[in-house]
């Protein structure tokens, strides 16, 4: 069977693919946000896609149905979907990949991915992610991340992001950087963690400091100061809800309590670092009033992403 259609053949120069997988590895829809920002910011070209028939339950990861100009219904299956951007103003070309972790035949979807990487001739690759941890929302978003070679973890490192250690259960993003290094493609995760009482979506601080950190990473020379703007905001009305409620409120001084003793003991202890686990369920108990405090954050969100959809439905109309 052919996994692969391939949709566009452009000449790219040296490409890095920034990929993100929708799922276990992507905590308030943080990385994938990051890579559709990119893709929307670029108005990147299709180049290719992986058939989801083989790598999906589609009971688990159902297709999609939607009206077609108000009049028919059209139907959208999960996509494994390359693109591409190309500008003058940069040295490389970017391939951009979204998708859904698939629920199968992992080894499988694996062989097509590096395929259509070497079909591009990638020369490197950097995998986002985001985790759920016991940390408060007011805090800079913690980052970590891995590399397969020496350079790549020295850019890491200029960039004071801590390497993780973390051992156990993974999901897609850790076997494909697993694959690309086997198959001597340099490739780097890069991972953001997100409040565990924040899991409602989008979260777009942890979104804007993947993006910060991506753009340093690749020296991509994008303007964020939108997008890290709408982070501050959002950080100040989260703020605002958890301090409509003291027992919330305390809960969340607890969190800032703890990272800053973490801290302390990392600057008395060098090769100590903030940890986090992917698996690991976050929580340090139960959060006082959570239902409340969970209503009011996906209200917010809800209005916010209401009004971004008026803002684009505006923005068509203009063009």
């Amino acid at each position: 069977m052919t996994y692969v259609q391939y949709h566009a053949e452009p000449e790219l120069r040296n490409p890095v693919l920034v990929a993100a997988f929708g799922g276990w590895n992507d905590a308030a829809d943080a990385a994938t946000a990051a890579v559709k920002i990119l893709s929307d910011r670029w108005h990147t070209v299709k180049l290719a896609d992986i058939e989801p028939e083989d790598f999906f339950v589609f009971t688990e990861t159902r297709p999609i149905v939607r009206y077609v100009d108000g009049i028919e219904r059209s139907i959208t299956w999960p996509v494994s979907q390359f693109s591409a951007h190309q500008s003058p103003f940069m040295n490389r070309d970017i391939i951009l990949f979204q998708g859904s972790e698939p629920q199968l035949k992992w080894k499988t979807y694996t062989k097509q991915f590096l395929a259509i990487c070497k079909h591009y001739k990638v020369t490197e690759v950097v995998l986002l992610g985001a985790l759920l941890a016991d940390i408060p929302h007011s805090i800079t978003v913690p980052i970590s991340g891995t590399a397969s070679n020496g350079d790549l973890r020295e850019r890491l490192q200029d960039m004071d992001v801590h390497h993780s250690r973390y051992e156990g259960p993974t999901g897609i993003v850790g076997v494909l950087q697993d694959a690309c290094r086997r198959a001597g493609i340099p490739a780097a995760s890069i991972w953001a963690a997100a409040p565990h009482y924040l899991a409602a979506t989008p979260n777009i601080k942890v979104t804007a400091a993947l993006l910060t950190y991506l753009n340093v990473f690749l020296s991509l020379g994008l303007d964020l100061s939108e997008i890290q703007s709408e982070a501050i905001r959002f950080e100040e009305q989260i703020s605002a809800l958890v301090a409509r409620d003291p027992e919330a409120s305390a809960y969340v001084q607890k969190l800032e309590e703890q990272v800053a003793g973490l801290e302390e003991d990392e600057d008395e202890d060098e090769t100590g670092e903030l940890e986090f686990n992917p698996d690991k369920a976050a929580g340090t108990g139960p959060l006082p009033s959570a239902d409340t405090l969970i209503r009011g954050v996906e209200e917010l969100l809800r209005q916010q992403r209401e009004n971004n959809q008026h803002k684009n439905d505006s923005d068509e109309d203009d063009r």
